[in-house]
């Protein structure tokens, strides 16, 4: 064969076509979009175009696998009953670093009662700032002021897993929000968190999991390449299970913010409302009922998942949309449960729960025409009002179902048929943490007799018992072993002095002697040596939040004596550090012109 008056080897030729045709197959492949992202912002925008940042991890040669470090103790061992070991890396490789964080440690170290306590605090409360930062951009630190960067970016992983998911970053970050005023770095950080996360909304909001940021040099994990419609974005996309409550949970790390910087909505830009708008998009989306209410005929699904799996909580049935759901709820579908277990009825209703609770927050906070004031935000406001009140009825009518042994209690998922799972799972939102989460008090009595049906062999599937620890758990580890979140969301939601300090000892017994949390423990291993997950930040976060509560609702049960009387309070101790602390602007049309593009007064 002769191309171009050279002579080429037929099969030589073949084997080239063959070659061009799969790379042009992977080129296609890799560079469609997600059916819901209109353009190509976040891929091309200058702001998440990587430097080498001071923070970030890649590339520290010299520093430890955090997986394998976690696993083995290391000196120096505390001198109490539990030698527990120290479990922080070295100052040169921790991913990011706030004098307000270790002030804290240090204050809190010198008021527990016990070593061991003052260790673990030291251990797990800076775990996410120590080992999971694997990347952050300041806006702050530009050195040239005309390329200032007005979004900083900012991806945090849950631990041993190179993803981000929503739903565990939020809750990770969420125990360093009360310390942001007085640390800018740290609140430049979690606004960062805040820009990336409504970027990833943006490209594929039914997505749950992330890979790090185009541009920042961070190794990317293995994608899960499920069939899911609509087809996401694969180039950014971890793994696509839409949940309800990661949704929910950027609204977490949004209001949480707002409500622990003295109102500062500088993250309340042109991104940050499109991706709100995505949000309530499917939010409207997966209200639908599954039949016409009038005809009777299936209505189009906006949403399907299957994997090739044989693990029935891995996938979806009915061709991957799941089950069925009735007219009128008022509900809002969540095809996955915060465990990334498939749910069996679709109303589930922890993360319909944190959903209603974190819209009436943001209507509180700042999604207001008295806060922002030079954007159009009517039908967002209207959208979001619509939203509040319907989930309020559809939770109280749908959502507490009466328990032939319990009463009338909160159901964990229903389908609008009458059909309820009575259970909880660890993973928050949960049933147990619905005071947590601001709905209720812990003195409601429909949610006591939930927390008495959830707490029980009886009332709980998922509540294992063993011969060494006992909590709730789930299927997504199995019917052996109980995750120790569970017994710190009981902590936080109990005002049993017994019941709380049984809980607190249960945690510290169980660490397999490594000084951190685990995802979960076998009931029936001594000392907790069978575990799972040994880098698993989201659980090391919950303890410090845990004991945070505890300091300052019951002091006298984890402080000295001389420190018991009064409760504790972040703003006290800190407040020495106020005086380092810029004044940070939070005028909201500063921050809508440089939405626009236009340069701050300062450059």
């Amino acid at each position: 064969m002769h191309v171009a008056g050279r002579r080429v080897h037929p099969r030589r030729f073949t084997l080239v076509i063959l070659l061009v045709g799969i790379l042009f197959f992977l080129y296609l492949f890799f560079s469609s979009d997600s059916d819901l992202a209109e353009d190509d912002e976040y891929e091309n925008d200058d702001i998440i175009k990587s430097v080498h940042n001071r923070h970030r991890f890649a590339g520290k040669g010299k520093c430890p696998d955090y997986v394998e470090y976690s696993q083995k103790p290391h000196p120096p061992f505390t001198q109490g009953k539990y030698n527990f070991p120290f479990m922080r890396p070295s100052l040169e490789c921790r991913t990011f670093t706030s004098k307000a964080v270790e002030y804290l440690i240090s204050d809190l170290k010198s008021k527990v009662n016990s070593v061991d306590l003052g260790r673990l605090i030291e251990n797990c409360l800076p775990n996410t700032l120590d080992t999971t930062i694997l990347w952050h951009k300041s806006s702050l630190t530009n050195l040239n002021a005309a390329r200032r960067q007005d979004y900083p970016q900012t991806f945090v992983v849950t631990g041993d897993i190179h993803a981000e998911w929503l739903r565990d970053a939020a809750r990770q970050l969420s125990t360093y929000q009360p310390l942001i005023k007085y640390d800018p770095e740290l609140r430049e950080m979690i606004k960062g968190a805040i820009s990336t996360q409504a970027f990833y909304v943006i490209n594929s909001p039914y997505c749950n999991a992330f890979h790090p940021p185009p541009g920042s040099g961070v190794k990317r994990g293995n994608t899960a390449m499920d069939y899911v419609f609509p087809h996401p974005d694969w180039r950014q996309v971890f793994e696509c299970k839409y949940e309800l409550d990661s949704l929910a949970s950027f609204l977490t790390l949004s209001n949480d913010f707002y409500e622990n910087s003295d109102g500062d909505i500088s993250f309340v830009n042109h991104y940050w409302l499109r991706a709100l708008e995505k949000l309530l998009i499917v939010f409207k989306r997966e209200s639908q009922p599954s039949f016409d209410e009038e005809t009777g005929a299936a209505i189009r699904f906006y949403y399907a998942f299957k994997r090739q799996t044989d693990i029935g909580t891995e996938t979806l049935p009915l061709g991957g949309v799941g089950n069925p759901v009735n007219y009128g709820t008022g509900l809002i579908r969540s095809a996955f449960r915060p465990s990334d277990d498939a749910s069996i009825l679709q109303f589930f209703i922890p993360a319909n729960i944190h959903a209603l609770t974190e819209l009436q927050r943001l209507r509180k906070n700042f999604l207001n025409e008295d806060v922002i004031t030079d954007k159009d935000i009517s039908v967002l406001i209207e959208t979001v009002d619509h939203f509040i009140d319907s989930l309020t009825k559809g939770i109280e009518k749908y959502g507490i179902v009466e328990h032939p042994k319990f009463g009338k209690v909160y159901a964990y998922e229903v389908d609008g048929y009458g059909s309820a799972v009575f259970m909880d799972d660890a993973n928050i939102p949960s049933l147990l943490s619905i005071p947590d989460m601001g709905f209720k008090p812990r003195d409601d009595p429909i949610y006591q007799n939930t927390r008495k049906m959830i707490l029980s062999k009886s009332g709980n599937p998922y509540y294992l018992k063993g011969r060494y620890f006992e909590g709730i758990g789930g299927p997504h580890i199995g019917i052996h072993n109980a995750w120790p979140m569970s017994l710190l969301m009981r902590i936080r939601t109990s005002d049993d002095d017994e019941e709380i300090m049984e809980n607190l000892k249960a945690v510290m017994d169980t660490t397999a002697g490594l000084g951190l949390i685990h995802e979960s423990v076998n009931v029936n291993s001594a000392y907790g040596r069978e575990y799972t997950r040994s880098w698993f930040a989201w659980c090391n976060s919950e303890f410090g939040k845990t004991i945070l509560h505890l300091a300052k609702h019951k002091p006298y049960l984890i402080f000295k004596e001389e420190f018991q009387s009064e409760a504790y309070k972040i703003d006290e101790v800190l407040a020495p550090l106020l005086s380092n602390v810029p004044k940070i602007d939070k005028d909201p049309s500063d921050n809508q012109k440089h939405v626009e593009g236009e340069p701050r007064n300062d450059e």
